[in-house]
């Protein structure tokens, strides 16, 4: 994205929020199971319920004062969000079928409490979903606005250097969520389906070394303007001193800050500045399919910016002691990864997943300083928590 003309500042290792709307699909659907598509295009004034029994009640400042019920539903509400019980309850109340009515009452319930998790909250279901699964239930639009909460905007890592250029470059895979497991109809991920549509029209047509699957977003034309803001991300910046080493862990679309760390260095190079080793731990499934920023990564290494370059491959592998994963090739070279760690005073950074890589990685520098420095599990844990602590162990995560 061309921010050369907006006021917008970054550092490598920064992330941005975009704001994206709700599809056209669910906000007309959801009006017409609402039974107001009568009312959804007519101006609004929101007041207060003059007989709410909320403390300290207020409208909240996301919703537009004056607005249509349709620009409401698609620019304010989060309408692919969970319900929680007490909205779930709500619903209940307006379910005229007996069984339908009773069911619901259960998903809200304390002993229903496993199964609200097990088919509402694990399967992402929708309030859509449950609409379209309860026929019989009708709540007024205001009890229904009433839950709703806020349209949050979605987050995504920054993979370039403002030194590089005036663009904002980021990566992002395209989520397809299928029907089924309570989901009345297939469909993508709200932020990632909004910037498919976009990329479908307007991306350059030019040789890439994106994966398939994932796409680099690319304007043609001043018209189309995305909201965006600047998350500053205070604990995965660079090291003051670029002299420094760094270790970089990041499979999937978990490499994008490194990327714009690697352009921030080779900047910093061109300038006569000595940069410090660097170090990229990669993985993804299928060479072919999902190496992102494969000649560009490639280049670095030639150039010198990037200095050691592992890459596992977790479908692709043909023998049986091949790396799978990122954790598998720092074990594989352990020596030199407790060197760096231990004798070269090297920053470790990890981007990713949260709920299985990261415990692996974290697994695998552990057992490398058991290995190779003759360390307790004990002690290599403690030394992995002094790195936390002194800033030399960095995480980007997510789940």
């Amino acid at each position: 994205m061309d921010i050369s003309s907006s006021s917008i500042k970054y550092q490598p290792g920064d992330s941005f929020g975009i704001i994206c709307p709700n599809t056209d699909q669910d906000v007309t659907t959801l009006i017409e199971r609402l039974e107001v598509a009568d009312q959804a295009d007519t101006v609004f004034t929101l007041d207060l319920i003059a007989d709410t029994k909320k403390r300290n009640a207020v409208i909240p400042s996301f919703i537009h004062e004056k607005s249509t019920l349709r620009h409401s539903l698609t620019t304010c509400f989060d309408i692919r969000a969970v319900p929680k019980k007490a909205f779930i309850r709500v619903l209940a109340e307006y379910t005229k079928d007996h069984g339908e009515k009773r069911r619901l009452q259960e998903l809200c319930s304390k002993q229903g409490a496993k199964d609200y998790t097990e088919f509402i909250r694990e399967q992402n279901i929708s309030v859509l979903d449950i609409l379209l699964a309860f026929p019989s239930c009708l709540p007024p639009i205001e009890r229904f606005l009433e839950q709703l909460t806020r349209l949050q905007p979605r987050p995504y890592s920054i993979s370039s250097s403002p030194l590089h250029s005036s663009s904002l470059h980021f990566v992002f895979n395209i989520v397809e969520i299928p029907a089924g497991s309570g989901r009345s109809y297939a469909r993508k991920g709200l932020c990632t389906g909004w910037l498919n549509s976009i990329t479908k029209t307007l991306q350059k047509s030019v040789d890439s070394d994106l994966a398939n699957g994932v796409s680099e977003l690319t304007l043609e034309t001043s018209d189309v303007k995305i909201p965006i803001f600047t998350r500053s991300n205070q604990n995965f910046h660079l090291p003051e001193d670029i002299s420094r080493p760094i270790i970089m862990i990041g499979p999937g679309t978990g490499v994008a800050p490194f990327v714009g760390f690697l352009q921030h260095r080779e900047q910093q190079r061109k300038t006569g500045s000595t940069i410090g080793k660097s170090w990229l731990f990669f993985g993804c499934r299928n060479k072919e399919k999902d190496f992102l920023y494969e000649k560009q990564l490639v280049d670095l290494t030639n150039s010198g910016v990037l200095t050691k370059f592992h890459v596992s491959f977790s479908r692709d592998h043909k023998e049986r002691d091949e790396p799978r994963y990122v954790q598998d090739n720092i074990k594989l070279n352990g020596e030199s990864v407790a060197e760096w760690i231990t004798e070269n005073d090297a920053v470790v950074y990890v981007c990713g997943d949260a709920k299985c890589m990261a415990k692996n990685v974290n697994e695998a520098l552990a057992d490398v300083l058991v290995e190779c420095k003759g360390m307790s599990k004990a002690e290599a844990t403690a030394y992995l928590m002094k790195m936390r602590l002194h800033r030399r162990y960095l995480e980007d995560v997510w789940t």
